[in-house]
């Protein structure tokens, strides 16, 4: 009696562990935006992680890495282009960026302006390969040009250090 009492025992425990790891299996599926542990992420529809893309969610864009886990406040590589995240993962569009006595510019599809040419309003700007407004004297296909120091906007019409800038910008000798 007593072995077919343990044996049962041990059948209805053995049972229970079974059905219990089964019943985990039926846990909620994620799908959506989840918090884990104070960092977000976010699952589709089958939920599996979304990982190595952009999400796109209330008309804003968010960047999801290699572990689905959506980045905050830093650059982004996305191809051959770089885009910047806010404090929220929100990609910013068509603004300026403060970083470390830098300058950089995003424009109206987020991507960063480098080795190029940009005005604002009454203001030239000059982004260098790495992105940032450039500052100080600058030589630029083979023309220098100065740029502030503060804001990197290009000076004209005035003489810096005893160099003159034309009213392009432009170092005359």
């Amino acid at each position: 009696m007593k072995k077919q009492l343990k044996a049962l025992v041990v059948t209805a425990v053995t049972a229970a562990c079974i059905a219990g790891s089964a019943m985990s299996s039926f846990a909620a599926p994620r799908v959506g935006w989840v918090d884990v542990k104070n960092s977000w992420y976010y699952y589709d529809e089958n939920s599996n992680p979304v990982t190595n893309q952009w999400v796109e969610y209330a008309g804003d864009l968010y960047w999801v890495d290699d572990t689905g886990k959506m980045l905050v406040q830093t650059w982004v590589k996305d191809g051959d282009s770089w885009y910047w995240v806010n404090s929220q993962g929100t990609r910013l569009v068509d603004c300026w960026i403060p970083i470390t006595n830098n300058w950089y510019y995003v424009g109206e599809d987020g991507r960063m302006l480098a080795n190029t040419w940009f005005t604002e309003g009454n203001k030239t700007y000059y982004f260098t390969a790495d992105g940032s407004a450039a500052k100080g004297w600058v030589e630029i296909d083979g023309t220098w040009h100065y740029f502030d120091r503060t804001n990197g906007d290009m000076k004209r019409g005035t003489t810096i250090d005893g160099y003159y800038v034309d009213a392009d910008g432009n170092y005359v000798a």
